[in-house]
C-alpha cells in the first residue's frame, strides 16, 4: 500500500507532462502542414520534436524506476527520424557536409524506444562526419526489403526494414575491422571515424532482432547496413471521407489539435470532454467509425466511460489515451479497448493505428 501511496503522485505529474509534451508535438505536426515555405522552418520543427520526444522518455524511465513498470515499446516511423536527426544536425554544419536522403516512400514502422534509434543513428552519422575530412558526402537509404538466402529471418514473415549510411570520409582500415564493434574499442587518439558508440550500436541493433554490417575501404569511405523487423503499415488508399471519429478529451487545447489534425485527413470530428458527453453523444447521434477516449477525464473517467459503453452493446473500435504507462497495468483494461497509445504519441502512429482498426 505505502509503495503505491508514494508512486501515485509519480504517475500523476507523469501524466501532466506527457499531455503538454503530446500538445507540442501536435502542434509541430499542424505547423508543417499550415507553413507557406516549409524548408525555412523544417529543421526547427525537427529540433522540437526531437527534444520532446527525448522528454517523454526520461519522464518514462523515471515512472519507471519509482513503479517498476515495463518500458513499453511504441511504432516508429525510421523515415522521420532520420530526417529530423540531419535537419538538426544540418543547423551546425553551414553547408560543409551534403546529404543525400533516399527514403523510400511507404516505409514501414519499425517497433521501440525513440531514444534507441535515435542513438544508433547519431552515432552512425557522426562516425561519417568525423571520417570526413573538411567538405564530403554522406548518402541514407531506406528501404523495405525481403528476406534473401542464407540471411536470417528477423520475425515471423520475414520482413523487414534497411537502412544504409555511407560517407565518401577515410574509411576503416581492414585490420581493425574485426573489432569495431567491441566494448572499449577505439581508435580515436589515432584518427576519428570509428569507435565511437558502435558498440552501444551493436547492442541496440542485437536487442531488437537486427543486423548490422559494415563494409569499407581505406580512403574510399564507409557503409553500414542495418536491418530491423518491420511493421507493415496500413493501405494508404484507405477511404477516409466517409469515417467519423469521436475524441473524449478533457483538455480543450489538446482535443482541439487533434480534431484540427484528424479533419487535415478528411476524418469527420465530433468532440467530448468527458465520459457523460460520450455516452450522451452516443444515444443521440449515429454511431461513429471510432472512439478515442482519455484515460483521466472528470465527471466520468475513460475506463468508466468504456465500461458503460460496453453495457450499452455498442460494437465501435476503441482507442484508450493516456498519460502515464502505469495507467494501463489492469489487464482487463487491454480486454475493453482494440488498442492503448500512450502519449505523447506520434500523429503518424496514431493515424496508422486509426486506418487498421477502421479498415
Amino acid at each position: 500500500m505505502q509503495h503505491k501511496e508514494e508512486t501515485a503522485p509519480v504517475s500523476h505529474i507523469a501524466h501532466d507532462l506527457n499531455n503538454i509534451l503530446t500538445r507540442i508535438l501536435n502542434s509541430v505536426e499542424l505547423l508543417k502542414k499550415k507553413v507557406s515555405n516549409p524548408e525555412d522552418v523544417t529543421p526547427l520543427l525537427s529540433s522540437i520534436e526531437n527534444g520532446t520526444y527525448m522528454a517523454a522518455e526520461i519522464i518514462e524511465d523515471l515512472l519507471s524506476e519509482s513503479s517498476s513498470t515495463v518500458l513499453k515499446r511504441k511504432r516508429i516511423n525510421i523515415n522521420t527520424l532520420l530526417t529530423d536527426l540531419i535537419n538538426t544536425i544540418s543547423i551546425q554544419l553551414m553547408g560543409k557536409i551534403t546529404f543525400n536522403l533516399k527514403l523510400e516512400s511507404k516505409f514501414s514502422f519499425v517497433e521501440g524506444r525513440y531514444s534507441d534509434y535515435y542513438r544508433v543513428f547519431m552515432n552512425l552519422i557522426i562516425n561519417a562526419l568525423e571520417a570526413i575530412k573538411e567538405r564530403g558526402t554522406i548518402n541514407v537509404w531506406t528501404s523495405n526489403t525481403s528476406p534473401i538466402s542464407g540471411e536470417p529471418k528477423l520475425f515471423d514473415g520475414g520482413t523487414f526494414v534497411q537502412i544504409k549510411i555511407s560517407d565518401n570520409g577515410e574509411g576503416i582500415d581492414q585490420s581493425v575491422m574485426p573489432y569495431i564493434f567491441n566494448n572499449n574499442f577505439t581508435t580515436k587518439s589515432k584518427r576519428k571515424n570509428c569507435g565511437i558508440g558502435l558498440s552501444i550500436v551493436k547492442k541496440i541493433v542485437d536487442d531488437y532482432g537486427g543486423i548490422i554490417k559494415v563494409t569499407s575501404e581505406k580512403n574510399k569511405g564507409a557503409e553500414f547496413t542495418l536491418k530491423f523487423p518491420a511493421i507493415v503499415n496500413i493501405n494508404e488508399e484507405i477511404e477516409l471521407k466517409s469515417k467519423t471519429i469521436l475524441i473524449a478529451e478533457d483538455e480543450d487545447i489538446l482535443r482541439g489539435l487533434l480534431a484540427e489534425l484528424l479533419v487535415s485527413y478528411d476524418f469527420k470530428v465530433i468532440t467530448a470532454s468527458n465520459g457523460e458527453d460520450v455516452i450522451l453523444s452516443l444515444n443521440k447521434e449515429s454511431l461513429p467509425d471510432l472512439l478515442i477516449i482519455d484515460q483521466k477525464m472528470p465527471d466520468m473517467d475513460g475506463i468508466t466511460c468504456i465500461r458503460k459503453i460496453k453495457e450499452m452493446k455498442i460494437a465501435v473500435p476503441i482507442i484508450l489515451a493516456t498519460g502515464s504507462q502505469s495507467d494501463y497495468a489492469d489487464q482487463e483494461i487491454n480486454k475493453l479497448v482494440n488498442r492503448v497509445i500512450t502519449k505523447p504519441y506520434n500523429f503518424e502512429e496514431m493515424l496508422n493505428v486509426i486506418k487498421s482498426l477502421i479498415s
